[in-house]
């Protein structure tokens, strides 16, 4: 049986508003793009009816990404550009970058509180789901370390294979835990290893690990999924959830009873949502980009 591909991860997209909240995004994209010799793209969107660079010329807003970009560990050492532009809805002029310059990854923060950035002006994942398809990071812890503990909820269809490469896409090492939940009261052994065979064979996953990735294991558990999902990420200490694409029906829409946003709130770690190989168009260059 054939492995699945890794993923390569050339172009990063930070959006950022420069707040001193927004420095874990930026260390986060920072690191990964040390580690997998990535360009790193920061963006900012000065925001039309003012705020705090509202007066500035955009070559002095863009200065000020470099010296953040710069200050970050390891800064000084990637290939790095800072673009700002203008503009009322922040969250197209986001996707309209995303769409015309095709990012790998799209590295998001999040505000105090918890709550999904006020950057993309939005109370639900539906709404910052803005790049058609580009995985998005969403960062809340400060990167200590690179990714080696990543929760991945999965089902029996390909709809899960984006969720795992975007994983592994991010991960040179450690382990990857597919979780599948069901509404089975018990699960026997002989249930648990049919589970795996069929996660391995769907998502291509080899039996023997390969030697340059994360190592990959199942696990199952009943009952409520997004409950499952929030408990195991607390107790097993993940530092990143992969939970699929808000546009994809599976996992992602078995896990969500109210809106994305209340999940991923309470999750006490980063979150993926998205993940490789999904469909994206392109977003047209107007009326979002000029």
């Amino acid at each position: 049986m054939t492995g699945v591909t890794r993923a390569s991860l050339k172009r990063i997209l930070l959006a950022t508003d420069l707040e001193p909240k927004s420095d874990r995004a930026l260390e986060r994209a920072v690191q990964l793009a040390r580690r997998f010799d990535a360009e790193l793209t920061a963006l900012h969107v000065v925001d039309g009816n003012g705020g705090r660079y509202g007066c500035l010329p955009l070559h002095h807003v863009e200065s000020e990404l470099q010296r953040h970009i710069l200050a970050a560990s390891d800064g000084a050492g990637i290939r790095a550009q800072a673009v700002a532009v203008r503009g009322d809805a922040v969250e197209h002029r986001v996707a309209g970058y995303a769409g015309l310059w095709r990012p790998d990854l799209l590295v998001v923060g999040l505000h105090q509180r918890d709550r999904v950035a006020d950057l993309f002006l939005a109370s639900t994942v539906e709404r910052i789901a803005i790049a058609d398809g580009t995985p998005m990071l969403i960062v809340r812890d400060k990167p200590l370390q690179p990714y080696l503990r990543a929760l991945v909820p999965v089902d029996f269809s390909e709809r899960s294979r984006p969720s795992v490469e975007g994983a592994r896409m991010l991960m040179r090492e450690g382990c990857i835990h597919l979780l599948h939940v069901t509404d089975l009261p018990e699960t026997s052994a002989l249930d648990k290893a049919q589970v795996e065979h069929d996660f391995r064979t769907v998502l291509g996953i080899p039996g023997d690990e390969p030697p340059d990735g994360p190592v990959v294991e199942t696990i199952l558990l009943a009952g409520s999924p997004a409950r499952q999902i929030v408990d195991l990420a607390r107790q097993g200490r993940y530092d990143l959830v992969a939970i699929g694409s808000v546009r994809r029906s599976g996992v992602f829409r078995a896990l969500l009873g109210s809106t994305a946003s209340e999940v991923i709130d309470v999750l006490p770690c980063d979150v993926l949502i998205g993940g490789v190989g999904a469909c994206r168009p392109l977003v047209p260059a107007s009326p979002f980009w000029p």
